[in-house]
């Protein structure tokens, strides 16, 4: 078979890990609250300075990042977040999420004293979840209006 450049470059593995870590909503979450710390109390800079300053600065208990995940998916405030959802966002983060945005150098987390501050892959990941969100959300709902109304889609 011939060699297809574009489509190679669109399956390497880098690619794959990222939206594999991006797969699960409370990841892009996670993602995205500790970006939002990280990154709006910084002015632009290298990203090495970056990352030594905030992994000193930036951190964020499990137990905050749990409430406010729960907030945003049950759509409550912080103190509200309480409860059976907050106890399975906790065991989730801890279990399983967390680890895995650790393993992919998004985050560190510390396990025994149940902390997250940022990594160097978070930059990445962050950006990957800010531009291809909004785009799929639109190409998405258009298909689907589509369907719904029984007209095709050019997708």
């Amino acid at each position: 078979m011939e060699r297809i450049p574009l489509v190679e470059r669109h399956t390497d593995h880098s690619l794959s890990v990222i939206h594999h870590a991006l797969r699960a909503s409370r990841r892009r979450l996670t993602v995205g609250l500790i970006a939002y710390r990280t990154f709006s109390t910084f002015e632009p800079q290298s990203c090495d300075v970056l990352f030594q300053a905030a992994n000193s600065e930036i951190v964020v208990t499990v137990r905050q990042l749990a409430k406010e995940i729960v907030a945003v998916e049950e759509n409550i405030s912080v103190d509200h977040a309480t409860g059976d959802p907050y106890h399975n966002v906790y065991n989730a983060l801890t279990q399983t999420h967390l680890p895995e945005l650790d393993d992919v150098g998004a985050i560190i987390y510390d396990a025994d004293r149940k902390k997250v501050s940022p990594a160097r892959n978070l930059i990445v990941l962050s950006m990957v979840a800010t531009i291809t969100s909004p785009v799929a959300q639109m190409l998405f709902h258009s298909a689907v209006a589509d369907i719904h109304t029984g007209e095709t889609s050019s997708l």
